[in-house]
This record gives C-alpha cells, structure tokens and sequence, in this order.
C-alpha cells in the first residue's frame, strides 16, 4: 500500500470523483436513506460538507455514535457522587466533565469542592494514583471498544491499591436491532465505525448481512472515506446486494485485533446496558467480570446517588436525535439556549455530538427526518 494511495483520500479531488459516480447511482432512485453509527463520521460529514455536495434524494442520517452523548446519566450521577466524597477523586476525559447530569455536571461538582481532573489516557490513571497513594482514585471509563481495549490492558496490569473503575464503555454492534426496530424498512445501508472495527473486525456485524439483508460498509474518517463508504453502499443497493464490506482496509482488518479482542473478553463481560434517555439494550455494556470485580468503584464505595435520575430536561431532543428520529434544527433549545458554551443536553458538549458538530459547521437544514 503505497504513500500515493494513502494521500489520495486526502484528496479533494479524489472526494470529487467519488461524489460524481454516487450522484450516478442516486439518479437511478427516489430516495435513498443511510444512516452512519460514528460521531467521527458525522462530525467529517459536516466540516466537509458533504451533505451539501451529495444529491439531494440521498438522506444521510446521524445516528447514536457519540460515547459522551450516549454515557447514561445514571452514570454521570454516580461519578459526581464518588467525587463529592472525602479522599476521592475522579479521573475522567475532558469532554466529560461538562456532561448534564440530572442535577449538576462534574465541572459544577468540581467548582463546588468535589475533586475532578481531566486525563488524556487510561495510563496517566495509573500515574495520578502513584502519586497520591493517600487518596482513593476512579477512572470514570467512556467510550466505545477502542476505549474498552485500553482499559482492559490498563486493568489486566498490576494496578495500585488506590484506583478503581466506574465503567460506562458501550458495545456498539447491539445496538443496531434497536435501530432496525426503530426505522423499520427506511433505512437502507449502514455506514459502520472504522475505529470500532480496527478492535472487533467484521463478524460482529455479521447479523446486519444474514438476518436484516441490509447493506453495510465500514468507513473510514477522511471525507473521501467517508464518500468511499457511501459510494459501497449506493453500489450495492444499485446491485441488489446486501453485504457487509470493509472498505478502511489501508487500517482496518476484516479479522479485527484478535489480542485486543481476547484482552477485553478477559477483563469484560458484556451485560444490558443503557443508552442515554433511548433504553436499555442486551449485551451493549462493558462490565468488569467476577476476577476484577474488586476494582469496580461501585463495589468498592458503596455509594449511590440521593435522588432519582432524569436524563434530558423538557424540550431537549437528544435522544431522538441520537436515534435518527429527529435532526438537531428541529430542537427548540437548539441554537438559543442550548449552545457549546451551555449545553443544555449531551448532544451539545464534545465535538463527536451532532448538535455541537451541526451549531459548529452547519447551516440550518430543513428536517426530512
């Protein structure tokens, strides 16, 4: 695989050819809906504007591929807990702590005395707790498989006694029977997460192919990646086909990371897990399994929030927009009192949401949802 190749989707014009050659196939049809699973892809979609340069008749449909956005509020809820307690901190991403819980956010319970720092990877958790040995530390744990191979490794090494894990990593490919449910027939082709993928391969998805007969491709991030996708996806539908198809092989295998993959299965199992303000979906949740239950921060301390969780204020549309039901310019909040400096929902706080990524590079778009 030469450098050459590697620069072309890197190329503009590279992106414009393959725009064409969907627009050929999209005027062979009505209408054409996919929907993508990655707050990456949506995020590329937007700052390259590739709406605006596909055809009208084909629809692409943001859907729950944000981890922030998806991290249930129980969870939130949980962690401004354990940090409002004496010799307690929390270890979290940045994106994070600006997160709405039910009553307050981790950078509110931070400014209210309650100990909250930002790291950047798994690793720097074993160095906070080094060197603090007199205080207790919790890795509030978000994200997806990447996230969850990361852990596991930092897990299945020896760890010290001061730091334990709130896990809130999800699995993504459970959630795609929900969806289905959801959109029944509308939806057409799914544009799968090439990160998520570099960890699983293919075979999870599998179920997309044999059971629902459905197109899906996996992507990846550059806007010509994300129009290769797209493009898999016009080609099968124009060749009555429904194939999963891996079209990030330059860094993604079909067969995954087999050593990440056997890694996660040592330290995790995978329970119902839920889905902010959407549900909760069998098999979808990372959880520490019976040989490293002692490190689970919930085991550990005991402590749970005061009072009832609620996960999206009236009016707030993140769920439905996470589902693909409805676009961020349908949300009443959104561009007036919902906005990256105020977040009213999650949707709004990392640049992997659709609302924060639609306030950033988006005009407002009529909803076809």
């Amino acid at each position: 695989m030469g450098l050459e190749y590697l620069k072309s989707f890197e190329s503009e014009s590279t992106a414009l050819v393959l725009a064409k050659e969907i627009a050929r196939l999209a005027a062979k049809r009505p209408q054409t809906r996919l929907m993508h699973l990655c707050g990456t892809h949506e995020q590329a979609i937007n700052q390259a504007a590739l709406r605006q340069l596909l055809p009208p008749s084909i629809e692409i449909v943001p859907g729950p591929g944000c981890p922030v956005c998806v991290c249930p509020v129980e969870d939130i809820d949980q962690a401004v807990t354990l940090a409002r307690l004496p010799g307690v901190t929390v270890l979290t991403f940045g994106d994070m702590i600006r997160v709405p819980g039910t009553r307050e956010s981790l950078a509110q319970a931070r400014k209210d005395g309650a100990e909250v720092e930002v790291i950047y990877s798994p690793l720097d958790a074993i160095g906070k707790a080094q060197e603090r040995p007199e205080r207790q530390f919790v890795f509030f744990s978000v994200g997806f498989e990447t996230t969850a191979a990361g852990v596991a490794g930092l897990v299945g090494a020896k760890l010290p006694l001061n730091l334990s894990f709130l896990m809130a990593n999800r699995y993504m490919p459970p959630v795609l029977r929900l969806l289905m449910e959801i959109h029944d027939q509308s939806i057409q082709g799914f544009l799968l997460p090439g990160h998520a993928a570099i960890i699983t391969g293919l075979e999870p998805y599998r179920f997309m192919e044999t059971e629902f007969h459905l197109p899906c491709v996996v992507a990846g991030f550059e806007p010509a990646d994300v129009l290769f996708g797209i493009l898999g996806l016009m080609e099968q539908i124009d060749q009555g086909q429904a194939k999963l198809e891996n079209r990030f092989k330059r860094v993604a295998r079909d067969e995954g990371n087999p050593a990440a993959w056997r890694l996660i299965n040592k330290v995790f199992e995978l329970v119902p897990g839920i889905w902010r303000g959407i549900d909760k979906i069998p098999g979808s949740a990372f959880a520490l399994n019976a040989d490293y239950r002692h490190l689970d921060a919930m085991a550990r301390f005991d402590q749970r929030p005061a009072y009832a969780p609620s996960a999206h204020p009236p009016g707030c549309l993140c769920h439905r927009i996470m589902l693909g039901e409805k676009r961020p310019s349908d949300c009443g909040h959104f561009r007036t009192n919902c906005n990256p400096s105020q977040p009213l929902g999650p949707c709004m706080v990392s640049v992997e949401g659709t609302c924060y990524s639609w306030y950033r590079f988006s005009p407002d778009l009529t909803s076809t949802i």
